[in-house]
């Protein structure tokens, strides 16, 4: 079975390639480089460097690579940048509406699409399942939810099967040793002041209604995520499944968690909410585990450990 990754060079990207490898697929990566690395895509691969902007390459490549399924990581996914620049962020759109009309026209009847916990938006309800309310705060939330509505319809028209994976705050490392050139998630900026990159982790807002005043959030490793990309591969289901481990940590709590695993204290302060932030996000993974027999197995203090492993590797 020949599966075509887009965003195969990122961080969870290069992670589901190898995994896939080691369970025999064949993979076709494309990435543009805007962020994922050459050197993490497994040499077993077919790598393409092309954005998915480009449909006359891509055309090409389905063309001649004869692809049986798709995984849709590809995107970019900063919230900040999303509201300052949503013309970047409609390519999420564009790129995936590009993907679906080559996998019309060469019959590839199977996608796997990367959303996000972003669709939701500010809920007031503690645990988020996949019946619950839709309304993104922010421009890259509205790209992920246009992209899963566009997919529904080229499953109702064409027959295209789909599964939508609506990540919580993905962490940890594969054993690639990622590092993110760019960081925007709260471990690798946490990696980035304990490296002396940063000479303080700025604690985004204190007066949330959660227990602490701090963000509350979702933490799911990044092999547990694809592990459940494997089994979305492999299932009959059609729609949307959220990812999570359903127990939430305040980032004051991942602070201390990050002090005592690593051993090595680092300057925090308060700063003002970020803009497109909700108070928590917590999932509601049962029907991961019914549809899909999928359960995460890393808690947050091993995410925390490859995480540091990851950065000191690359020191």
């Amino acid at each position: 079975m020949r599966i075509l990754v887009t965003g195969g060079a990122g961080y969870i990207g290069s992670a589901c390639v190898k995994l896939l490898l080691n369970k025999n697929y064949d993979v076709i990566v494309i990435d543009n480089l805007s962020k994922g690395k050459e050197e993490l895509v497994d040499k077993r691969a077919k790598f393409f460097k092309m954005d998915l902007i480009d449909k006359e390459k891509l055309k090409e490549i389905f063309q001649k690579e004869h692809i049986d399924a798709v995984i849709h990581f590809a995107a970019y996914k900063s919230v900040n940048e999303s509201m300052q620049n949503p013309v970047k962020y409609s390519d999420n759109i564009t790129g995936t509406i590009n993907l679906l009309n080559a996998m019309v026209e060469f019959k590839v009847k199977k996608i796997i699409f990367s959303s996000s916990a972003a669709v939701y938006g500010t809920l007031n309800k503690e645990i988020v399942d996949e019946c619950s309310k839709l309304n993104p705060i922010n421009f890259y939330g509205f790209t992920k939810l246009e992209c899963e509505k566009i997919i529904e319809w080229y499953h109702k028209i064409y027959g295209i099967n789909y599964i939508c994976l609506r990540y919580f705050n993905v962490s940890g490392d594969s054993g690639l040793n990622y590092v993110d050139p760019n960081a925007q998630n709260v471990f690798p900026i946490i990696m980035e002041v304990i490296n002396g990159k940063r000479d303080k982790f700025v604690i985004c807002g204190n007066d949330y209604n959660t227990k602490d005043g701090t963000c509350n959030r979702d933490y799911i490793d990044v092999n547990d995520l694809v592990d459940a990309h494997l089994l979305a591969l492999n299932s009959d289901y059609n729609g949307i499944i959220n990812l999570g481990t359903g127990e939430g940590y305040t980032v004051k709590e991942l602070v201390s968690s990050f002090m005592e695993v690593t051993g090595k204290n680092f300057k925090c302060e308060y700063g003002p909410r970020r803009a497109g932030d909700p108070a928590s996000l917590i999932a509601s993974n049962s029907k991961a585990k019914k549809i899909l027999n999928w359960f995460p197995k890393r808690n947050i203090n091993e995410m925390i450990r490859t995480t540091y492993r990851a950065y000191v590797n690359n020191s």
